[in-house]
């Protein structure tokens, strides 16, 4: 079996050669060039942003489109219940909305 003291030995060992592994040489990006990546990084932040707020527009655009599908199938009932019940009482024929005449056909 492993002992205690052998495991944290090779822990040990494993974090040194790590350390020296990430031991590299650094180079400082130009200005010009960082600015640059800052602002594609900007850029593209901004158009995560105009994209969520596009779905959630598409959302309520939707949203309201069943609103008025709905509000315009209930019209259409009404329709189709008042021209009925304006056949019942009349018959068929046509009326004139600006005098109120109705005008039966044979």
């Amino acid at each position: 079996m492993v002992s205690e003291a052998e495991i944290k030995e090779k822990v040990q060992a494993h974090r040194e050669a790590k350390d020296t592994k990430e031991t590299v040489d650094t180079t400082i990006v130009a200005n010009e060039d960082l600015e640059n990546l800052k602002k594609l990084q900007a850029d593209m932040d901004n158009l995560v942003v105009v994209f969520g707020q596009l779905s959630i527009q598409e959302l309520a655009i939707e949203k309201q489109k069943l609103n008025l599908t709905n509000e315009l199938d209930k019209l259409k009932d009404r329709e189709v219940k008042l021209a009925k019940e304006l056949s019942d009482k009349y018959g068929q024929g046509s009326l004139d909305l600006e005098t109120g005449k109705f005008t039966t056909t044979n």
